[in-house]
């Protein structure tokens, strides 16, 4: 796991003790997690992965892709659809369901392949 630690951190662009910072630890706490996985707790993981929006089957085991991308366009979708005024969200709910309907019409083989 302490390789794939770096390789996230790298990832994002961060130095360690901007890393540890986002999920609430000291840099040397990191430094020590990427030479040594085992020090890495179930706390850390969680926090990972909340943060910074990652597979936590990837994290644990390298399989699978590094960042969750559809829950983070959830998340997103939701957020907006609170923020909106009922009569808004029923509009998005209705043309959510035309633009479904569209894309069936229009993409008959993808029904079949889902």
């Amino acid at each position: 796991m302490n390789n794939r630690i770096r390789e996230l951190r790298k990832t994002l662009g961060l130095r360690q003790r901007e890393f540890a910072e986002r999920i609430g630890l000291k840099q040397n706490a990191i430094s020590y997690m990427e030479k040594n996985g085992s020090t890495v707790t179930e706390q850390n993981i969680k926090s990972i992965c909340s943060q910074f929006n990652v597979n936590e089957h990837w994290l644990r085991t390298g399989l699978g892709q590094m960042f969750l991308e559809n829950e983070k366009k959830q998340k997103e979708f939701f957020e907006i659809f609170d923020a909106l005024l009922p009569d808004l969200q029923d509009y998005l709910i209705k043309t959510a369901r035309d633009l479904l309907d569209t894309q069936s019409r229009l993409l008959p083989d993808l029904n079949r392949e889902n």
